[in-house]
């Protein structure tokens, strides 16, 4: 009978140090008072202007949007602390090694990052809990975290225009050749007839010179026009990367 007055008073302690977490809606409402969002006038004017609540949820998503590997790498630390200090406090009354504080932070680590050596594990149904949400945030911080290398790995829109700029000057060199290879009067007949052949069914394939001529004039012409055509995109490629970089500046 006095074993079982201890496990229920153990319980009832720790159900009671368990609602300090309950604490935590102060980081909340400090995020929301101290954020740049609800101090600046003209983000709630615009705000109620758009019918736009600025809760906790807007709040972190703009975070979000603007530090995302600060915001989360402050989340990942809390949580870690957070989570290492509630399964110690589920473990303690065991008297069991993951009742420290270092084989806590240890095992909520390896769990965390979903790899498991399985050398330490926790013996309260309290401590499986825990270990079981640390799992399942693990993994929804892990998808953030590639998500958001995978956007600072990506091109942003000055980069972009650089590279396809680039990118159109080597396929108009290389059109370029072409086109002066094509030129020689040898290869241009050969070019023709082959283009005509391919073009025609096979049994009326045999055409009087003058159609190669005015292929060849038809080819040439669109050739220009489509040339004219990628210097004119280039030139406004250019000008809007300098437009956008003398803007940044």
């Amino acid at each position: 009978c006095h074993d079982h007055h201890k496990e229920v008073m153990l319980d009832v302690e720790l159900l009671l140090s368990a609602l300090m977490f309950l604490r935590l809606y102060l980081v909340h409402r400090a995020v929301l008072l101290h954020s740049k969002v609800l101090l600046s006038a003209s983000y709630r004017s615009i705000g109620s202007l758009n019918n736009i609540n600025f809760t906790f949820r807007f709040v972190l998503k703009v975070l979000m949007n603007n530090y995302p590997a600060r915001t989360l790498l402050v989340f990942i630390m809390f949580f870690w602390l957070s989570a290492s200090w509630m399964l110690r406090l589920c473990e303690r009354q065991q008297q069991v090694e993951t009742g420290g504080m270092d084989t806590a932070l240890w095992l909520i680590a390896i769990t965390f990052l979903t790899v498991g050596y399985g050398d330490v594990s926790p013996h309260t149904s309290c401590g499986k809990l825990v270990c079981l949400f640390t799992g399942v945030m693990g993994v929804a911080c892990t998808a953030m975290l590639v998500a958001v290398m995978t956007k600072k790995l990506a091109l942003n829109k000055g980069e972009k225009h650089v590279h396809f700029f680039m990118m159109d000057i080597q396929i108009s060199k290389r059109v370029s050749k072409t086109d002066h290879h094509i030129k020689h009067p040898i290869n241009a007949t050969l070019f023709q007839f082959f283009t005509v052949f391919l073009s025609t069914p096979m049994c009326t394939w045999l055409f009087p010179y003058d159609r190669f001529g005015s292929d060849k004039k038809r080819y040439i012409n669109d050739n220009q026009t489509r040339r004219q055509d990628r210097t004119l995109t280039q030139q406004v490629c250019l000008l809007t990367v300098l437009l956008s970089t003398s803007w940044v500046n």
